[in-house]
């Protein structure tokens, strides 16, 4: 266990039982989900064709899908999985294509052909075919449109392609509008997803626990776990922002109970108060009264709400462009003038094999806490700055013994490493459908073998930076404002926490086998 993760060896714990990132192989269910998972998974091997799936921001969508591909898995269906929902039209058609593990001719009437046979062929086979999209409210019109095209895909009996629409609650608004009525007559279930009601937020804090190493001693009490189900109305991803923080205070304490006093202070300090927002929890959005300029401007440091919201949209769109522009163009773009920001990104990069500091950046500053208060680690959840080394990464080997369905290029350098049992739980399937690598076990163990860039991934380029960055907010361990093409401590705590995630040793460095997965599963490259 590295430093920054020492206050959980302190409690005997072997893993963070309150992650930030989706945790599939560790699912708590309740009568509700288990009865959503149930029927989704009905209808989709009854190959009944369109299903729908919302809810609101951090409920756990993600990690029941994740869980939903797990288990369908056993059950001969053949999955693919877009979560770049900025991508539209053709090029949404030729990610699910890439996700197949088919390729692209550039045409949408011929995608859709390849597209067409590959479902055939898997029919005849008896194996299902399933698409899921998640981050569906991102879609424009018309690619729901494409979708419902895709639900005609059939044969006289049974739909081909089965598809999971997963997204936030604007997603069946839009559904809803008159243009697209034939697309909802085609859906066939809405599973919705809700927070958890106090009693399995109790449960859900004790299954955590016994997840991560806990022999039971550690308790919630009452008035606690009712402060947190206030506070957050049962949406996981806030329990965990909030439980995480009382992790550090029992560590501070040498305790065991997460009683009222440390749930207050956990809950104080995990909020993020944005000036004229107020009492926002839970992930409950309100419904702003009508407000004059004069006050939606201070609510963005001078800048007009509606101004600053085109302002990020456009500089998501620029980080967008620069991924599928060509090296010249990207680079003329990178280097045109930019204005000075505060060195709030960048930090001198962390000598390999050396923790990463948790001294908080000029914008990670915050007011120490009163002396009779628990004192928490900061936000960032970089905490206890014990020097210790990083683990090691696995090995790499500059050669291979297997040899993929498309030959490497000889400008290619050949790597071959070993993969946790984490990552080929998670991604060990979707790799094994790519023609350019393959996979093999070696002495009980699954190794990768794959081409990859001579030079390795340069953080200092800011193409390539950015790119990383673009890939990363797919992954959802950095947000889309923060894709700047400057890789700084923020990248890299960002680059842990997907590292982390896929069960690579969270160093912090981009190293090949990282590099190959943003690559290949969170950019949705074509």
């Amino acid at each position: 266990m590295n430093a920054r993760n020492g206050h959980l060896a302190a409690l005997g714990l072997v893993r963070n039982p309150f992650p930030y990132t989706p945790d599939a192989g560790c699912y708590f269910s309740t009568p509700h989900l288990e009865e959503q998972v149930v029927e989704l998974a009905h209808c989709i091997l009854a190959r009944k064709g369109i299903s729908l799936l919302t809810a609101e921001v951090g409920m756990g969508k993600s990690t029941l899908v994740r869980r939903l591909m797990a288990d369908l898995g056993t059950k001969n269906v053949v999955s693919a999985l877009v979560f770049n929902t900025f991508l539209q039209g053709p090029e949404l058609l030729a990610a699910v294509l890439q996700d197949f593990g088919l390729q692209s001719t550039g045409s949408m009437s011929s995608d859709i052909g390849v597209l067409n046979s590959f479902l055939l062929d898997n029919h005849r086979e008896g194996k299902t075919c399933l698409l899921i999209i998640d981050d569906a409210q991102n879609l424009a019109a018309s690619s729901l449109e494409l979708v419902r095209l895709l639900c005609n895909l059939e044969t006289d009996q049974e739909k081909l392609l089965q598809i999971l629409l997963a997204g936030q609650p604007e997603l069946e608004d839009t559904l809803a509008q008159h243009s697209l009525r034939q697309l909802r007559s085609r859906l066939v279930k809405h599973a919705r997803l809700y927070g958890l009601n106090s009693t399995e937020i109790a449960d859900y804090v004790r299954f955590r626990f016994e997840s991560a190493g806990s022999d039971g001693s550690y308790l919630l009490q009452a008035d606690a776990c009712q402060l947190l189900w206030q506070e957050t109305q049962g949406v996981p991803r806030q329990i965990h922002l909030i439980m995480d923080r009382c992790l550090y205070g029992l560590a501070a304490h040498n305790a065991k109970v997460i009683d009222a006093a440390l749930m207050r202070q956990a809950i104080a300090d995990s909020r993020v108060e944005l000036t004229g927002v107020a009492g926002v929890a839970g992930g409950q959005v309100p419904v702003p009264a009508a407000a004059s300029d004069a006050t939606t401007v201070a609510s963005t440091g001078g800048i007009p709400g509606w101004t600053y919201a085109v302002v990020i949209v456009g500089l998501l769109g620029i980080g967008i462009v620069l991924w599928q522009q060509p090296p010249r163009q990207a680079q003329a773009a990178l280097t045109a003038p930019i204005a000075p920001t505060p060195a709030t990104e960048d930090t001198p990069a962390a000598t390999p094999g050396t923790a990463v500091s948790a001294e908080p950046t000029t914008a990670e500053t915050t007011a120490p806490a009163p002396a009779d208060t628990v004192a928490l680690a900061p936000a960032t959840g970089d905490a206890l700055p014990v020097a210790a080394p990083l683990p090691a990464p696995a090995p790499v080997i500059e050669s291979a013994v297997c040899q993929p369905a498309r030959p490497w290029s000889a400008e290619r350098k050949i790597v071959s490493q070993p993969l946790s049992e984490t990552t080929v739980r998670l991604l060990g399937s979707r790799l094994a459908r790519l023609d350019d690598l393959c996979l093999e076990t070696r002495e009980g163990q699954t190794w990768l073998s794959w081409s990859a860039p001579p030079a390795g991934y340069v953080s200092t380029d800011r193409i390539t930076a950015a790119r990383l960055q673009i890939a990363l907010t797919r992954f959802g361990s950095l947000t889309p404002q923060e894709v700047d093409g400057i890789w700084g401590e923020r990248s890299r705590r960002a680059l842990q926490r997907f590292q982390e995630g896929v069960g690579l040793p969270p160093t912090g460095e981009i190293d090949a086998l990282s590099g190959l997965l943003l690559e290949r599963f969170y950019a949705q490259e074509s």
